[in-house]
């Protein structure tokens, strides 16, 4: 049975808060101070005065209820189960759930296979004809009840995740992401203590950078590089043949020749790779056919792959390389889809950088804020619609 989608007779100002604001709201909402209380109930009635409906993702649930302490999970909780309306991204597979970047992803992957000259402007445009549907908050949390000490622990878990892939993916521990792939390939196999040598460096580099510069959080570096450098033994000495190593590695990312060009380097290979990775997955659910897919749908014609990768280039170089880095290019994405969306100010300055870059990014988004209090954001979206100003 289909959930109720309420009629509506004024287009909505759609808004994505961040998660920071969500988790004040719920704590002052949940709160014994009559003050907070206050706040938290006239920010309520004041963002629905302004037309606005907030936008829920996967990953916003991810970053609320994956807090350490149960009874603030539980407030969180107790929070969004008392929204009357809320937008979140629709699921493509099962229906009633809310979507994932994935989700999002597919739509946008289907709408420009179907449509093979559409730029991403107009995969935006048909995409978002699917994007968002409506429902209560307790509808929206209804599903993970029976199962929420589960889900708790796997958002625990996840969120560990995070903080490594950040950490690695920061870090050059290779020490050749500039080294172009056509001088790689010319080269001939290292003899076995050669290779075991240089994953030890490598390790050794991965292992210092996780500890100095990674999130806190990560309690053990030398496991986590140990993991990871274990995984590329594994997966690297499985394909390499003696006739040519690099274009054995190459393969077994997924590429193949036609996919380099005379300057594509070992970074570039890295980010092809995982989008082949990140369509193969989306593809699970589409069932498209694979050779027509990889040709017709490049990343650069995605929103979401536009906004992920200039979020994640253009991200502020902070001394810590925080895990919830990864949620934050994740729910950026959600920016293309809505009116207005509040960030964190480092995600905000990537989006500056950005928009500096790539002119077309304003195209593609809406608008993007950042603000320390929760309680000023129905003015602020108040006095940007007055203005119509981007």
């Amino acid at each position: 049975m289909k959930p109720n989608r309420p009629a509506l007779l004024i287009r909505p100002k759609f808004v994505a808060l961040d998660s920071s604001h969500l988790g004040a709201i719920a704590r002052d909402k949940a709160s014994a101070d009559a003050g907070r209380q206050h706040r938290a109930q006239a920010f309520e009635a004041e963002f629905s005065e302004a037309d606005a409906v907030m936008v829920l993702c996967w990953h916003h649930l991810q970053e609320l209820f994956s807090h350490q302490n149960e009874d603030v999970a539980a407030q969180r909780l107790a929070y969004i189960q008392s929204l009357s309306l809320v937008a979140v991204i629709a699921s493509a597979g099962e229906e009633g759930i809310i979507g994932t970047i994935v989700d999002l992803q597919s739509l946008e992957v289907a709408a420009a296979f179907r449509n093979p000259t559409a730029d991403a402007v107009a995969v935006r445009d048909e995409a978002s004809k699917k994007m968002i549907r409506l429902t209560s908050g307790a509808d929206l949390v209804r599903p993970f009840l029976e199962s929420w000490s589960a889900l708790r622990q796997s958002f625990a878990e996840s969120e560990q995740r995070s903080r490594e892939v950040v950490a690695i993916s920061k870090s050059d521990f290779t020490g050749n992401s500039d080294a172009k792939i056509l001088d790689i390939l010319k080269g001939k196999l290292r003899a076995p203590h050669d290779i075991q040598r240089q994953f030890q460096s490598m390790h050794g580099r991965l292992k210092a950078n996780i500890r100095e510069r990674g999130d806190k959080r990560i309690s053990d570096a030398e496991r986590s590089s140990r993991t990871f450098i274990e995984e590329v033994i594994q997966v690297g000495m499985g394909v390499i043949q003696p006739d040519n190593p690099g274009l054995r590695i190459l393969q077994a990312c997924g590429l193949d020749l036609s996919d380099i060009g005379p300057d594509t380097t070992v970074a570039d290979v890295g980010d092809i790779a995982a989008y082949r990775k990140k369509l193969e997955l989306i593809n699970k659910n589409l069932g498209l056919p694979w050779p027509e897919l990889i040709a017709r749908v490049k990343e650069e014609r995605l929103p979401s792959g536009i906004i992920y990768n200039a979020i994640r280039r253009h991200h502020p170089d902070t001394r810590e390389w925080d895990g919830s880095e990864l949620a934050d290019r994740e729910l950026a994405c959600l920016a293309a889809y809505v009116d207005v969306i509040y960030v964190d100010k480092r995600t905000h300055e990537a989006f500056r950088q950005a928009r500096q870059k790539l002119p077309t990014l304003t195209s593609l988004i809406g608008f993007v804020e950042k603000t320390g209090q929760y309680s000023s954001i129905p003015d602020e979206i108040a006095a940007r619609f007055s203005t119509n100003a981007r």
